[in-house]
C-alpha cells in the first residue's frame, strides 16, 4: 500500500486542516510546503452532504486547475466524481468564497496544463505512474483528470469559520 497513513487517520488530519483553514482565513492552511492550497466543496452525489477537500491548485488565468490524484489511488477520488454529477462547487482560496463550474481538460488543453501543474507539484508524475500501474488483473491503471474550475460568482470575502 501506498499510503503513508491509514485512511482513517488521513482523514481525520485533512478535516482538521480544513478547520484550521475556513478559522484563519487561509492564514493557515492556504500554502503546504509552498504549494497553494484551496478548499473544494461539492455536494455528494449519493448522500447529499457537503464534502469539503484540500486540494493543490494552478492558478491559469481567473480559472482554477487541480488534479484528481487521490496520491495515485487505483480510483479517482470521491470530489472528482461528485464535480462530474453536479457539475461544480464551491471553492475557497484564503478569504474568498465563489461558486465554479467544473470539466475536464483535454487534448491540448491537458496538454499545455499538465507540465505547469509539475511545476506546482512535481509529485503528481509519481503519483500518475502509481495510478498507470493500480490496474486490476489484465485493466489498465487510470490517467489522472486533470479539473477546470471557472468562477461563476464574483469573489466575496468571508468570515472566519
Amino acid at each position: 500500500m501506498h499510503r503513508l497513513l491509514p485512511r482513517a487517520l488521513s482523514r481525520a488530519l485533512l478535516r482538521g486542516c480544513n478547520v484550521v483553514y475556513r478559522a484563519t482565513g487561509g492564514l493557515l492552511g492556504a500554502s503546504w510546503f509552498g504549494q497553494p492550497i484551496l478548499l473544494l466543496t461539492t455536494r455528494g452525489r449519493r448522500t447529499g452532504r457537503l464534502r469539503v477537500n484540500g486540494l493543490v491548485f494552478l492558478r491559469d488565468a481567473d480559472r482554477y486547475v487541480v488534479v484528481a490524484s487521490d496520491n495515485g489511488a487505483r480510483r479517482n477520488p470521491g470530489w472528482y466524481y461528485n464535480l462530474l454529477a453536479s457539475g461544480g462547487g464551491t471553492v475557497r482560496y484564503r478569504r474568498e468564497v465563489f461558486a465554479v463550474t467544473a470539466a475536464e481538460a483535454e487534448g491540448a488543453e491537458r496538454a499545455r496544463l499538465w507540465p505547469l501543474l509539475l511545476q506546482v507539484y512535481g509529485g503528481y508524475d509519481r503519483h500518475q505512474a502509481l495510478a498507470e500501474r493500480a490496474g486490476r488483473a489484465g485493466r489498465a491503471g487510470r490517467r489522472l483528470p486533470v479539473m477546470v474550475l471557472t468562477p461563476v460568482s464574483v469573489p466575496r470575502a468571508s468570515m472566519p469559520g
